[in-house]
């Protein structure tokens, strides 16, 4: 047996090196942590310099973004006006009078006068991605587009100093092309009616990091859509700037048809009136919206062949708020829309009301104006009954020749019993005959005939309560070939014939119905109040979404995404 001592010895010799064994797992164990900052601290920062590096080509990218925009809102661009559509690029008529065209395909097909005809429409910066497609026509500096669009978006470099630095190119796909008739377009250079045009814009932005050198160090690449935006001005079949109400007994309607496909319901006027006759020809159950800032009222038996939209923000004094109604009679959806402004009103020369200006109480057609002659181009089955007259109504001591400026002027307009008052139009809506009226009035079996196009500016009193408007050429010219502009407070619409026009009247209450059981109405209205029952229907035209009018904004993004590499 060993001795306690030796027992000692024994231990102390047995744990010899432990202790070095633990310093040197000590060291490895911190010499692993300090690897692993220092690892963890240099891939921060180089992840951080990438970073830095991926956001300075981003930066670019959307630079080219902005910078094709801008390009296209300026004089360097020129688009294909609706004269030259069919001519370059596969596009379809909507068979109207205004021939406004739609493009066949997506993206748009070019089919003359590009580089390579029946491929796809296309402006190209980025080096390597394809070639430009584009039609050979020159902007207003005589530039080709083509040649306009490379030089200002190709490789184009930006510097902050010498050492930052990076460059951008741009591609640019016409994915839609159509027109609208837009009387006042965003560029005033562009023709009537307005091309609407949609892009794909492809935006690369390349870190080159030295200003002078051509190599990569970063590179992103963005898309985004560009396009105006196109606001019509008649794209409700009624709208209220207070308020709408439909109702009555007898029920009431609104539905929708083409007029370039033809009349409603194939022009069988027995199914134009009373009920809406979704049964027959060029009769739609959509797209007859009824909207107004303030509320929206349906009664029983009614049927709304489109959306219900309550705007925003009601005029003083209009206690409507809101939707209320059975939400069944309305085929779309009660939705929220955006506040309507009402248009200014017409003025009005101040003896329009006196004696010695001319009325009308029998039948009459009231002669063209002399600096306003027919076309050769106008309808052949229309001859202007008073092709001979080179005169109009006006004012004693008055000039006045049918113009916006100077207007006919007409104190009264009141018939009934039979007569027919014939009012002679313009040969298009850009060229219509205007006619300033103090009273306006019809009933019986009274009737208006227009033949062309014509503005209507009512200063005091509208009531159409007789055998209704009608246009001489009705199967080849929609609705807003009469435009009825009314400044006064109250106006009736109805009787047993057909009104053919868009209504403006912001500070009426306009009441449609009663009087007949043949009535309705072709076209739209706006007014601060419509009050539409008594079985009398109201069919929009849903060309008024195109030929009605509207505005026109300039390019704007309204998509936008970043490809991943």
């Amino acid at each position: 047996m060993k001795s306690p001592v030796h027992a000692r010895a024994a231990r102390r010799q047995r744990d010899r090196g432990v202790a070095l064994i633990l310093v040197m797992l000590a060291v490895l164990v911190l010499s692993a942590l300090v690897a692993a900052m220092v690892f963890s601290a240099r891939s921060e920062t180089l992840a951080s310099y990438n970073y830095k590096l991926d956001t300075q080509a981003d930066y670019l990218a959307k630079a080219g973004i902005q910078e094709a925009l801008n390009w296209f809102r300026s004089q360097g661009y020129q688009p294909v006006l609706e004269s030259q559509a069919s001519t370059y690029y596969q596009v379809t008529s909507d068979g109207g009078p205004y021939n406004l065209y739609t493009a066949n395909a997506s993206p748009v097909l070019c089919s003359s006068g590009c580089s390579s005809n029946g491929s796809q429409v296309q402006l190209i910066g980025i080096l390597g991605s394809g070639s430009t497609n584009y039609p050979n026509i020159a902007n207003s500096s005589g530039t080709l587009v083509a040649t306009a669009f490379s030089q200002a978006l190709s490789n184009v470099r930006v510097t902050g100093n010498t050492g930052n630095s990076g460059t951008f190119s741009v591609n640019a796909v016409l994915v839609n092309y159509q027109t609208v008739n837009s009387p006042v377009c965003a560029q005033s250079w562009i023709a009537k009616p307005c091309p609407v045009e949609t892009w794909l814009i492809t935006s690369q932005g390349t870190w080159t990091g030295n200003s002078g050198s051509s190599g990569t160090i970063a590179k992103t690449v963005e898309t985004a859509i560009i396009q105006p935006i196109f606001l019509p001005y008649w794209s409700d079949a009624l709208y209220g700037y207070c308020s709408v109400s439909m109702g009555g007994s007898a029920g009431t309607c609104t539905d929708s048809f083409n007029s370039a496909l033809g009349a409603y319901a194939g022009g069988n006027n027995h199914t134009a009136s009373g009920a809406c006759d979704s049964a027959s020809t060029n009769v739609i159950a959509a797209g007859a919206n009824v909207g107004a800032n303030g509320g929206v009222s349906l009664g029983s038996n009614v049927a709304v062949a489109g959306d219900v939209l309550i705007g925003s923000g009601a005029p003083a004094g209009c206690a409507a708020n809101g939707f209320s109604g059975n939400a069944s009679s309305v085929l779309g959806e009660v939705i929220t829309g955006p506040h309507v402004e009402p248009p200014a009103l017409p003025s009005f020369p101040s003896d329009l009301s006196s004696s010695d200006t001319p009325s009308y109480s029998s039948s009459v057609a009231l002669p063209l104006p002399s600096v306003n002659p027919w076309p050769s181009t106008f309808p052949s089955s229309y001859t202007p009954p008073l092709s001979g007259f080179t005169g109009g109504p006006c004012g004693q001591g008055d000039s006045c020749d049918g113009s916006a400026s100077e207007p006919f002027m007409i104190n009264s307009i009141s018939i009934a019993s039979t007569n027919v008052v014939q009012l002679i139009g313009g040969p298009n809506i850009y060229s219509p005959v205007y006619y300033d009226i103090y009273n306006l009035g019809e009933s019986g079996q009274a009737q208006i005939q227009v033949s062309g196009y014509v503005v209507l500016n009512v200063e005091n009193s509208l009531s159409l309560t007789g055998n209704g408007i009608t246009n001489g050429i009705s199967t080849d010219i929609p609705p807003e070939a009469v435009q009825i502009n009314y400044a006064g407070t109250s106006a009736s619409i109805g009787g047993n014939g057909a009104v053919s026009a868009v209504v403006t009247a912001p500070n009426a209450t306009v009441s449609l119905g009663g009087g007949g059981s043949s009535g309705y109405m072709v076209g739209a209205i706006r007014a601060a109040n419509v009050f539409l029952q008594g079985g009398y229907p109201v069919h929009y035209d849903i060309q008024l979404n195109r030929l009605g009018g509207g505005t026109l904004s300039v390019p704007v993004v309204s998509a936008y995404s970043r490809k991943k590499f």
